[in-house]
């Protein structure tokens, strides 16, 4: 079932939910919570915010919405897809910050609404080949393959680093490394483990990510990895 919450005065709050029967009425069952009342969401504590999506108005004079994504985030909760909602445009870069899945301009027409819920469902019902899935709190989470970067360690736990927020879980980065194939991803280090499809350059010393990052090779990995890119690349020496 599809989970929903939405952070809105009560009237506004009222026309989603209006607009998400009529549109997914014949599509899935789906559960809807409103929460209308600012003083009271904020005393939310959001540790067990357990909602797929969460359409949040984000006018500090109407409703507190910034600072909701960010305890939302802040909680470590990842798995929400955060959806903005603002009659101003000025707000897309923060919402960039927070990973927000989409930024909807006021007055939100329905078609607009089924647009982005389109979306959500083509990004997260994929096959499951397509994704990573570990567990943080005894909930099985998931990442699109195509959106890591890499992944490492730190102590015991394995973090992975994606194109929207981190995710952190128990595991060694050995049994990952045996969870991925092996043509898609390359261990470069005791502790990191790369998406071939996002190196952009490689050296002695380490490669650099198609986002700008840099991760470090180990000396003794360098030949295996330098042999794996150019093959991927199809480049023979």
């Amino acid at each position: 079932m599809l989970k929903i919450a939405v952070f809105d005065t009560q009237d506004s709050a009222r026309r989603i939910e209006n607009s998400l029967v009529n549109i997914l009425f014949d599509k899935c069952e789906f559960g809807y919570e409103e929460y209308t009342n600012p003083k009271k969401t904020l005393e939310t504590d959001f540790t067990d915010f357990d909602y797929d999506i969460a359409f949040i108005e984000i006018d500090s004079e109407v409703f507190p919405g910034l600072e909701i994504a960010r305890r939302i985030r802040e909680s470590g909760n990842i798995k929400t897809e955060i959806i903005f909602m603002t009659a101003d445009d000025s707000y897309a870069l923060l919402g960039y910050k927070l990973k927000v899945f989409d930024y909807l301009i006021k007055p939100v027409p329905i078609r607009t609404i089924a647009e982005t819920l389109e979306r959500y469902f083509c990004y997260f019902e994929s096959d499951d080949d397509n994704y990573f899935s570990f567990k943080v709190s005894g909930t099985i989470q998931k990442v699109r393959l195509d959106d890591i970067f890499y992944f490492t360690s730190n102590g015991r736990k394995c973090i992975i680093v994606n194109t929207r927020a981190d995710c952190e879980f128990y595991a060694k980065l050995d049994e990952v490394e045996t969870m991925l194939n092996e043509n898609d991803f390359i261990r470069v280090h005791q502790s990191y483990i790369v998406n071939i499809h996002c190196i952009k350059g490689l050296t002695k010393d380490g490669m650099t990510l198609n986002n700008g990052l840099f991760v470090p090779i180990s000396q003794r990995r360098y030949a295996e990895v330098k042999a794996k890119f150019m093959k991927y690349l199809n480049i023979t020496e």
